[in-house]
């Protein structure tokens, strides 16, 4: 999710301020920058006070946090600067839920059951279990748009209460979520 705003003065030195605010949601954002003066000179770059060197600067975001840019050109007769201020803020955590109650009884309400979720969870490394009284399996997917419509052996399961297993990794970092609840079947 990106959220830029660009704010543009332009003064006697073509002094241009620019600000954007976007979200860092996997390993970082990369942005290329481009100086808008031509010429002869040359194009120093800072971001926080450190220095680059070139024509364009390209960057990767990986914290949050306030980043002032400035690309600086000189020539023989004097110097232009260029100002940006990036915001860069974190993503909300992965957003799952999982039901407490759902009613396979063949109305076409409620039929199915498992969990919703948001982005940002490895395809690839999602498990989710469902578990009688005695602990047994009684259905299992790694599909996470896999629903479990309240059978075990081709049989309907009979009412009560059953537990839940759900387990994944977050993209692109190896934090494991793993979460236990419960489900009520009602017919």
């Amino acid at each position: 999710m990106k959220k830029i705003i660009l704010i543009l003065f332009l003064g006697f030195y073509s002094f241009l301020f620019s600000q954007q605010t976007f979200e860092i949601c996997e390993q970082g954002e990369t942005y290329t920058y481009f100086s808008d003066f031509e010429g002869d000179g040359v194009n120093t770059w800072y971001i926080n006070g450190v220095s680059y060197n070139g024509d364009f600067l390209t960057y990767t975001f990986v914290n949050p946090g306030i980043y002032n840019i400035v690309m600086r050109r000189d020539n023989i007769l004097c110097y232009v600067e260029q100002s940006y201020q990036v915001t860069v803020t974190e993503c909300e955590g992965i957003l799952y839920w999982v039901p407490n109650t759902f009613t396979p009884d063949d109305n076409e309400v409620n039929q199915v059951f498992g969990p919703v979720m948001s982005e940002g969870y490895d395809l690839n490394d999602f498990e989710f279990l469902i578990f009688n009284r005695w602990g047994e399996t009684v259905w299992e997917t790694k599909d996470p748009g896999g629903r479990w419509d309240g059978t075990f052996g081709g049989r309907k399961c009979q009412d009560g209460v059953y537990s839940w297993k759900l387990r994944f990794n977050v993209f692109g970092n190896d934090d494991r979520i793993q979460d236990f609840g419960h489900v009520a079947i009602i017919r």
